[in-house]
Order: structure tokens, then C-alpha cells, then sequence
């Protein structure tokens, strides 16, 4: 399906009358950053659709990881590998550039629910409503080459907390959380490999601190758990 017959098809659906409130002369900008875009296989016909507050960064992020084999949807991953870059449409699209993320979002389902599960990568039409279990990586480890290139993607890049300050309020709550603290490592194992902390842990893993702490929280994560938790069990 090309892309204008895609966007034709949009218009049909029932959800497009909902948002033709929008001024129409806010789909066809030309210097808009935000918007949508659509990763399309040619071969295979087949498109990742996606919205962003800044497309073009968006889309080279995608082709990045791509080109490293490191992407979040292992089949758009395998499909690169096989049909190579040239074999790919990586698109901007002016439709529903420049709205606020909601109506973005909206956008976005409406292209997904024209879309056959055949005819896209996305597992989810709106990923406000997907599950764990919609995730095609939930369930499965990155092997230690896919680490290492995410954490190399990252570096470099500025902190999104970069400019700002907390609150005095938030800082009073942070020193009473912290007071007292003299050592605050916490002991963890990931797949039987122990580490004395977070920080050791990210690494050598290559894994975001965050991550590995939402994962030693989950009660459904085995191979991530805090060494207390362990000694509590036993």
C-alpha cells in the first residue's frame, strides 16, 4: 500500500471525522518539527508507523539503531538485515505535523487500524492501551553486543533533567530520604552474576540503572532480584 493510498484510507475511516475539527492548515506545513512518519518495507509493503515532537530526529534514531541491530521490533530488525537500507522508505509526513500529542496520537491509531497486523510492524494501534505481553521483546534478554551498542546510542546525548532544578520542596524530601545513608549500595544478581550496585551493574551490563531497578522490583522477572530479597526467601 503506498503511502498516499494509506493516507486515502485514513480519510475514510470513521475516527478522521472526529478530528477534521482541527484547522486543515495545520496538515500541510513546511517547516514544522513535530508530526508524524512511516518506515516502510518496499518489498514487502509493510510500515512502522510512529509521532514525534521532532521527526527528523525520530527517524535517524530508528535508522541508527537499525544499522547497529539493536531495534525495539525484532522483525523490522530482521526485515532490514535482509532487504538492507536501500530497501527501506523512511518518511515524513506533513499530515498532522505541528499538533499538540494527543491529536498526534489520534492521528496515528487511525493510520494502524487501516493497517492489516500483516501490513505493519507495530504490535499495538494505541499504545496507551497495550499490555506487557504486547511488547515482541517482553519476555526475551538482549545479548551483551545489544547493550553495549544502546548504551554507546546514548552516550553523548544531554540529560533530559539538563537546565532544570528541583524544587526546595523536593530537595527537603530528597535529604530526609538520603540522611543517615552513609553506604547506599544495594547488592543485586542478574542471571546469577552478582554486583555490588546498581552502578556496577549498568556497567558491565550495559543496561540503564532505571531499567535494572524496575526489573529487580518485578516479582516477575526472576533472574533480576535484589541479594536481601534472596536472603529474606531463604
Amino acid at each position: 500500500m503506498l503511502i498516499s493510498n494509506l493516507l486515502k484510507s485514513v480519510c475514510t475511516h470513521k475516527s478522521w471525522y472526529a478530528l477534521t475539527k482541527v484547522s486543515m492548515t495545520h496538515l500541510f506545513p513546511s517547516s514544522l518539527k513535530s508530526g508524524l512518519y512511516v518506515i516502510t518495507c518496499q518489498r514487502l509493503d509493510k510500515h512502522y508507523v510512529g509521532q514525534s515532537e521532532n521527526v527528523t530526529a525520530r527517524l535517524n534514531a530508528h535508522k541508527t539503531k537499525l544499522k547497529r541491530g539493536c531495534h525495539e521490533s525484532s522483525v523490522l530488525q530482521e526485515d532490514f538485515q535482509k532487504y538492507g537500507e536501500n530497501g527501506f522508505l523512511f518518511q515524513k509526513l506533513f499530515f498532522g505535523a505541528g499538533l499538540e500529542k494527543r491529536v498526534r496520537e489520534e492521528f496515528e491509531t487511525c493510520i494502524l487500524l487501516v493497517l492489516s497486523e500483516q501490513s505493519r510492524y507495530n504490535f499495538y494501534t494505541n499504545w496507551r492501551k497495550r499490555g506487557r505481553l504486547t511488547n515482541p521483546f517482553f519476555g526475551k534478554k538482549h545479548t551483551l553486543e545489544a547493550r553495549k551498542a544502546q548504551s554507546n546510542a546514548k552516550k553523548g546525548l544531554p540529560s533530559p533533567f539538563a537546565g532544570k532544578k528541583q524544587s526546595d520542596e523536593v530537595r527537603q524530601v530528597l535529604s530526609r530520604h538520603n540522611s543517615g545513608k552513609a553506604d547506599r549500595r544495594k547488592p543485586l544478581r542478574i542471571d546469577s552474576h552478582y554486583y555490588e550496585s546498581i552502578t556496577e551493574a549498568s556497567e558491565k551490563t550495559g543496561l540503564s540503572r532505571r531499567l535494572i531497578r524496575e526489573r529487580c522490583n518485578s516479582e516477575n522477572i526472576p533472574n533480576y532480584c535484589w541479594v536481601e530479597k534472596e536472603k529474606e526467601a531463604s
